[in-house]
């Protein structure tokens, strides 16, 4: 069974990625896009692609067996985004919106339980400065399960 998580694409997160592809590193746009940042708390390694999302990265060797699918207003948010690379500023008018995506178990069993802990340490009290400074700096992002 799959667990959702609501990922909200807020105005800070765009602002955050609007100079993705700019410097035409086709390979870093999957890293930097405004859904590869809103889902770095969860998979810091996220590599986004128009229609999959490969949660520990293009290079991981369980790449194409994890990869999971973009819902269709997610794949047409990207279409917009990336059709304004070469005038990153007008991304900055493309709207806040939010999605779902279904994590399978497969996925999850995968994520190391020491990033878990983190993840659940930091949305409830801060203990670190580091971790207050990561709260701080991605509290525009929105996790429901």
């Amino acid at each position: 069974m799959a667990i959702q998580f609501k990922i909200q694409i807020t105005k800070a997160i765009i602002e955050e990625s609007k100079n993705c592809g700019a410097d035409n590193d086709v390979y870093q746009m999957g890293k930097t896009c405004a859904i590869a940042v809103a889902l770095r708390d969860i998979f810091p390694d996220a590599y986004v692609t128009n229609f999959f999302l490969f949660p520990f990265g293009i290079d991981d060797s369980r790449a194409e067996e994890l990869k999971m699918s973009l819902p269709l207003v997610a794949q047409q948010f990207i279409k917009l985004f990336d059709g304004f690379y070469l005038t990153p500023n007008l991304r900055l008018l493309l709207p806040e919106f939010e999605f779902t995506i279904d994590v399978p178990n497969e996925v999850i069993s995968a994520i190391n339980i020491d990033e878990i802990k983190e993840l659940i340490n930091s949305s409830g009290k801060a203990t670190t400065q580091k971790t207050q400074n990561k709260c701080r700096a991605r509290n525009d992002l929105r996790i429901v399960i």
